[in-house]
């Protein structure tokens, strides 16, 4: 529980100072300017006052109980301060200071001693090199914090691990007048975690949305964890930087060359409903619109404008980030033809003109909150001169307060009508400059809308023969390499998942009897650890129809493998179908990432392809098969029939669930599927598997 750390009864300032440029100072001037409830203890061994205040020449001195330390003195004398609040019985100790960690190894070696000095007395590190806390619930009121952005109440909560991010996000809410609940940068997160505070936020009552700045997921498996319980209670908005500074991991696979720097980043958040931005503007637009507006409850949006070609903007901008545009129901329509004057456009959008005024402006709006195919309202108004401007202002800040729909606005005006804006952002309606940002707002709103109406999945477990398949992967574990063909697919057969008949060979003399298991037509594949892509090296031979051209393939094949020592696999021929792929990518300390796509040699050059986080739901599964662009190839398109769609999910899930219980899976490559007709099934046809 945290807190002590952000509802400490009483701070005390290690480093604190009279000189105004310390960080010491700053953290106590910062408490005193916004009203701390609690006592303050400046900590000081060369001065007997800071800004009137008796300072100690230790914790340990301190008269009271002390909840919260901040400290800001020289790295090295760091642990002896601990020491110092551990005796005294302080819960949490916020480290300003840097020169740890993120230093190298004798910074490492110090921030890991400051831990165990802490843990040893039952108290908490934040930080270290963290820029500290905010709350401001005026019960408490604590900026135990070295930053400048003033605090004042609001409803939404950020954890940064950037303090600069961190920073910014702040300064534009207050520059719009949006006040913040809870702050939070972190550091170095040797103790606290950003997971802890984000359960934290997601537990307080008063924070009504959450905004969290990423550059590396210290503990993805916690993150999951936390965020899945957090999204269904509140939306958690997410920033995730550095996408392209990390380094690539060698990859022998279509699914590891499939997978982008950020893929696992996106199948966490996407498992867990947490909404991804790129970037600090939009999150924070999102942010204020979820921090003021109820949820919509679907998909439908009507625009109205008073002005046509912004409105044209929205439509497109609206559409393009998923939105529909609501049908006015004929009652709507009525009151519309009644009420607007006959020049204004009564469809979606709704055109009011320019010259319409509160009653019309206003009364359009009333009526459409009104209409039960509207899920929420999205306002282009621009001041025109002519009109009373303040009066529909004033309207749409009062429908703002009693609607149960949401309502977001775009006002185009001047400094001479600021007073529209106060008016509309005073009954909780979000104002941005532009129409497209109202859009996308609203678009960030419906897809949470989405996520807290998620039904709990529904998961199911195959039969398995996992004794089996676990004894398969531990003769080649720590290896680093691609299993024999044979034994890859008595793998899949552990897990039930339907493959071509398959016979490994080692020799000629071997074809013969192998033939006759398979039969003919049959395929003939090149199986060696140095080839990874059979079919451009020359590897595959299809449909030999007899033993005279399966010898003829074989020596070939032979010949010009001959340096790779390979073996060979026989399956039977297969006709029709289309090709998809799946694969598997482990992940340490994680379930793995799945891959769904269209298959067959156009996979790296169409790169059609989801990913999602193991294990796999039916819902998941099949989200993946509809998810990808060339489902309606599958679906089936110009007279074609569907695949076997169903079949297809089966597998997914079977695949998870060898996936999920196998980690030594560092690479898998199913590649390709053949999906027949529906009812007809699907077969694996080749598959790569690498054991780490």
């Amino acid at each position: 529980m945290l807190d002590a750390l952000f509802r400490p009864r009483s701070v005390a300032i290690v480093g604190a100072s009279n000189n105004p440029l310390s960080i010491g100072h700053i953290v106590m001037q910062n408490l005193l300017d916004h009203d701390f409830k609690g006592p303050i203890y400046p900590v000081n061994p060369k001065s007997p006052y800071i800004k009137s205040f008796k300072a100690y020449a230790s914790v340990s001195e301190i008269p009271g109980e002390v909840d919260l330390v901040n400290i800001s003195i020289k790295n090295t004398i760091v642990p002896y301060v601990l020491e110092d609040c551990g005796k005294k019985g302080v819960k949490f100790a916020i480290v300003h200071t840097a020169g740890f960690k993120e230093v190298g190894e004798e910074g490492l070696a110090l921030e890991k001693q400051i831990v165990e000095i802490a843990h040893k007395y039952g108290m908490r590190i934040y930080g270290p090199n963290s820029q500290g806390i905010q709350n401001s619930d005026p019960e408490v009121s604590v900026y135990a914090n070295f930053t400048f952005v003033p605090m004042s109440p609001g409803n939404i909560s950020i954890v940064a691990q950037s303090g600069g991010v961190g920073e910014t996000l702040k300064l534009h809410l207050y520059n719009i007048g949006k006040g913040i609940r809870m702050y939070s940068s972190f550091g170095n997160e040797a103790d606290v975690s950003m997971n802890e505070i984000i359960d934290y936020y997601g537990q307080d009552e008063e924070t009504k949305v959450i905004m969290v700045h990423i550059e590396t997921l210290k503990d993805p498996a916690g993150f999951l964890e936390v965020a899945s319980r957090v999204t269904p209670k509140k939306p958690i908005l997410a920033l995730k930087t550095g996408r392209t500074s990390e380094g690539a991991v060698a990859v022998a696979s279509h699914t590891g060359s499939l997978m982008e720097q950020d893929t696992l980043t996106d199948a966490i958040f996407e498992k867990s409903g947490v909404l991804r931005f790129h970037s600090q503007e939009d999150m924070i637009d999102a942010a204020i619109g979820f921090s003021n507006q109820p949820v919509p409850k679907g998909d439908k949006v009507v625009i109205v404008t008073n002005t046509g070609g912004p409105a044209i903007i929205a439509v497109d901008e609206a559409m393009s980030a998923g939105l529909k545009l609501a049908k006015l129901s004929p009652k709507t329509k009525k009151i519309l033809s009644e009420l607007v004057f006959k020049e204004a456009i009564i469809s979606n959008p709704v055109d009011v003109v320019a010259t319409a005024g509160p009653e019309q402006y206003g009364g359009t709006v009333e009526a459409l909150l009104d209409d039960p195919n509207i899920d929420s309202v999205l306002l282009v108004f621009v001041t025109a001169p002519f009109v009373d401007c303040e009066g529909i202002a004033r309207k749409l800040g009062e429908l703002g307060k009693t609607s149960k729909k949401p309502i977001v606005c775009q006002v185009m005006t001047i400094e001479k009508w600021e007073n529209v804006i106060r008016l509309i952002r005073d009954g909780g309606v979000p104002v941005y400059d532009f129409a497209e940002t109202a859009a996308r707002t609203l678009s960030a709103m419906t897809e949470y809308g989405k996520v807290s109406a998620r039904k709990a999945p529904t998961y199911k477990k195959y039969k398995s023969d996992k004794k089996k398949a676990k004894s398969i992967v531990k003769k080649y574990k720590g290896k680093g390499k691609f299993i024999p063909q044979d034994d890859v697919f008595d793998l899949l057969s552990c897990y039930g998942i339907p493959a071509v008949k398959t016979v490994r060979i080692t020799k000629e003399s071997e074809l013969k009897n192998a033939a006759k298991r398979i039969g003919f037509p049959c395929v003939l594949k090149v199986d060696a650890e140095t080839i990874v892509h059979k079919s451009d090296a020359g590897g595959v031979a299809l449909n030999l129809k007899s033993e005279a051209s399966l010898l003829t393939a074989f020596k070939k094949m032979a010949k010009k493998f001959q340096k790779d020592k390979p073996a060979f696999i026989l399956q039977e021929y297969m006709k029709g179908g289309k090709e998809v792929i799946v694969g598997i990518m482990g992940n340490e300390g994680l379930a793995p990432t799945m891959m769904f796509g269209l298959g067959g040699v156009f996979v790296e050059t169409m790169k059609d392809v989801m990913f999602r986080l193991a294990p796999l739901s039916s819902e998941s599964a099949y989200d993946m098969i509809e998810s990808i662009k060339g489902y309606p190839v599958l679906k089936g398109v110009r007279g074609e029939k569907s695949v076997d769609i169903d079949k297809l999910a089966e597998i997914l899930i079977r695949l998870s669930q060898l996936g999920s219980d196998l980690a030594e899976i560092g690479e898998m490559d199913i590649n390709p599927i053949l999906a027949f007709e529906k009812g007809k099934g699907a077969v694996v046809v080749d598959a790569r598997i690498k054991i780490v």
